[in-house]
């Protein structure tokens, strides 16, 4: 198939820093079929990329502009100049703003849009929620597709705004293998018991009720938080009012996030809504069993009791703290984790998914 019968597909997101979505896009432009599609991705701010694409088919653009909101023009001028057959957008916002100047591209190219949260709860965050929702609830079904990460998130678009149950459609999230033998916490009269977190340090990550959750134990345990954001400052406040310094630590950012960690015991979860964390499936990848609140969201969607974990009770700290001991008490088979993990996430089923659906758009145009 040569150059001028690829299906010309345009990727495009807000960045290529630390998130869920940007490893989604970095998954796609590493392993897509480049002899069936050319790809142009376009980040519409580019300047402190976390993820690095080794792909060296993937055309990549930086607009090097500070808001989508500003993007338009830029935006527009790669379109005109790659022709992509299928934009396909990512982030909310970014959707939105496509979606609502849609009427301005070529009336031939299709628009897939993935959703990388639940939208009737993320847009509680807008500056204007109430206007914010009515012009998801007018323009989002300009898309031709979109692609939700969890059943959850689907039925939230379908019942909260009006979208096509057709229009909407379902393709999990994805890991990459994990190439080494799961770790064993080592069990001895001494063990110090061994949690870890790998998330944003912001509001809806719910961090601070894992700490509180923590320092209701009276075992012997070390709690690793891995991650940055806003919210440092104040989670390192509570941590010594708790006096939990020897226990609880904020470890920062981390490229290979759960290196040094493998031998975790448990991998504890506190967000207060999630639409299909990755992160709950490379802790699976390595064959460490989550404890994590049952929130809206796909969560339960990657969490079986006592097969992978244990879901509790939404905001109930007090049992969340009994649901750790109960954990450790339960002989979890860490290679079942793993194979059960690979196998209903690989990236080659992702990928399968993704590009059948850009392959039946295309045929459709």
């Amino acid at each position: 198939m040569n150059e001028t019968k690829k299906i010309k597909l345009l990727i495009l997101t807000p960045t290529l820093e630390c998130g869920g979505s940007e490893k989604f896009v970095s998954l796609v432009c590493e392993h897509i079929n480049t002899g069936i599609f050319s790809v142009c991705l376009v980040v519409v701010n580019n300047v402190n990329p976390f993820f690095k694409i080794d792909n060296p088919a993937i055309e990549i653009i930086n607009l090097g502009k500070n808001r989508v909101l500003f993007s338009l023009s830029a935006i527009k001028k790669v379109v005109t100049h790659f022709k992509p057959d299928i934009i396909f957008s990512m982030a909310n916002h970014l959707n939105l703003y496509l979606a609502i100047f849609k009427n301005q591209f070529n009336s031939k190219i299709k628009f897939v849009a993935r959703e990388a949260s639940i939208v009737s709860i993320n847009s509680k965050q807008a500056k204007m929620p109430v206007l914010y929702n009515r012009l998801i609830k007018k323009y989002y079904n300009r898309f031709d597709i979109i692609i939700c990460q969890s059943a959850y998130m689907k039925h939230d678009l379908v019942t909260h705004y009006g979208i096509s149950a057709d229009k909407a459609m379902v393709i999990h999230n994805a890991t990459e293998e994990v190439f080494h033998m799961p770790v064993q916490p080592k069990e001895n009269s001494e063990h110090v018991y061994k949690f870890i977190t790998i998330a944003r340090l912001s509001e809806e990550k719910g961090i601070e009720r894992l700490i509180y959750a923590v320092g209701l134990l009276s075992i012997p345990c070390t709690y690793h938080i891995i991650g940055e954001g806003s919210k440092r400052n104040e989670l390192q406040k509570l941590i010594n009012e708790l006096q939990l310094q020897e226990k609880v630590f904020l470890v920062g950012q981390k490229n290979d996030p759960f290196s040094g960690m493998e031998d975790a015991d448990l991998f504890l979860m506190g967000s207060y809504y999630e639409g299909f964390p990755n992160v709950l499936l490379e802790a699976g990848a390595h064959g460490i069993p989550v404890v994590a609140f049952n929130a809206p969201g796909g969560i339960a969607e990657i969490i079986t009791d006592n097969e992978n974990g244990l879901l509790v009770e939404d905001n109930d700290i007090i049992a969340f703290a009994a649901a750790i001991k109960k954990a450790l008490g339960y002989n979890f088979d860490r290679h079942q984790i793993i194979e059960r993990t690979t196998n209903s996430f690989s990236v080659n089923s992702m990928m399968t998914a993704v590009e059948n659906t850009f392959l039946k758009l295309a045929q459709n145009k």
